[in-house]
């Protein structure tokens, strides 16, 4: 069965992952939930737990804020939001 966790990116494309459950929707209402927790990680995605991170894994689901970027990968995601030239997703 596929778990999913959040991944929380800073504005300078730094990242922390947290929030590991058994469906997309499950990880988005511990979202919701989180408070403050992740203050300085405000944008918000998903992705499939495989445990460890590779800078390879694509975004299964996005925020608002990441709009555009969903199917991207992480690495991508990391050189747009730190103005760099990102690659194509």
């Amino acid at each position: 069965m596929k778990s999913y966790k959040a991944i929380l990116f800073a504005p300078d494309g730094d990242y922390v992952t947290d929030y590991s459950s058994d469906t997309v929707e499950e990880v988005i209402e511990k979202l919701a939930d989180r408070g403050s927790q992740w203050y300085f990680y405000p944008l918000e995605a998903v992705i499939v737990d495989r445990g460890s991170v590779s800078k390879r894994q694509r975004l299964v689901d996005v925020s608002p804020e990441l709009y555009g970027f969903k199917g991207c990968s992480i690495k991508t995601v990391q050189q747009a939001l730190s103005r760099e030239e990102p690659t194509r997703c």
